[in-house]
C-alpha cells in the first residue's frame, strides 16, 4: 500500500511539474510574441542596447507621434508639433548608455549633412543631470547635436521607450515611419539616402 501511494504521489508531482514547465513556456512565449508585434515593422538592432524597464504603452510604426514640449540646452521651450512639415529624428539617449554614446557622433555627423531645410533631429537627453551633465559631454565629446532634455523620463516613458538607444523617424504629418530600437551607424550612406527619400517624397 505504500508502495502505491508511494507511486501515485509521484506520478502527481511529475505531472505538476510537467504542467509548471508548459506554463512557463506558454508565459514566455505569451511576451516574446507581445514584445515583437509592438516592436514595429522595422527593427532592433540586436541587443547592444540598455534596457531601463517595461513601458506602459508602446509608440511604434504608423502612429502618430505624441507632442511633446521640453527644454533644450539654453533653457527654450521646444514643440515636437514646431517641426510638423518636415522630416523629423526624435532619438532618446543618455549620456550613461554605453551604446548610446558610441552613436551619438554618427547623429551628429548625420544631421551636420541634413541639418535645415526639411529636416530636423531632436536628440532627447534622459540624463538627471540635465543641461550641465549633457553639455560637458558634448564639449567633451566635440559634437554639435540639437538635445533637448527629458530628466524625469517622462516623455520616454509615454512613447514605451524601454531601451536606449531608441530612434523615431517621423515623416511630414507627425507618423512613425521607422522605428529603430538600439544602436545605428548613422554615417552609413543608406541612413542619408533614407532621410532623403523621404524629403522628396510628397
Amino acid at each position: 500500500m505504500q508502495s502505491q501511494a508511494s507511486k501515485s504521489g509521484s506520478v502527481k508531482q511529475i505531472v505538476f511539474l510537467i504542467a509548471l514547465v508548459v506554463a512557463v513556456v506558454l508565459f514566455v512565449v505569451g511576451f516574446i510574441a507581445k514584445d515583437k508585434k509592438s516592436a514595429g515593422k522595422i527593427i532592433t538592432t540586436g541587443d547592444k542596447a540598455l534596457e531601463f524597464r517595461l513601458p506602459g504603452k508602446i509608440i511604434t510604426t504608423g502612429d502618430k507621434a505624441l507632442e511633446f514640449r521640453l527644454p533644450d540646452m539654453k533653457g527654450q521651450l521646444v514643440n515636437l508639433s514646431d517641426f510638423r512639415g518636415k522630416i523629423v529624428i526624435v532619438h532618446f539617449w543618455a549620456t550613461w548608455c554605453p551604446p548610446c554614446v558610441e552613436e551619438i557622433p554618427t547623429l551628429a555627423y548625420l544631421n551636420q549633412e541634413l541639418a535645415g531645410g526639411d529636416f530636423a533631429m531632436l536628440a532627447i537627453s534622459v540624463d538627471e543631470g540635465g543641461a550641465k551633465a549633457v553639455g560637458s559631454f558634448l564639449k567633451q565629446k566635440g559634437l554639435n547635436v540639437p538635445v533637448l532634455l527629458d530628466p524625469d523620463r517622462a516623455t520616454s516613458a509615454r512613447y514605451g521607450t524601454f531601451k536606449f538607444p531608441e530612434t523615431y523617424i517621423l515623416d511630414r504629418e507627425g507618423i512613425v515611419r521607422y522605428k529603430i530600437i538600439g544602436p545605428s551607424n548613422w554615417r552609413d550612406p543608406l541612413a542619408a539616402k533614407l532621410i532623403k527619400d523621404m524629403m522628396a517624397s510628397r
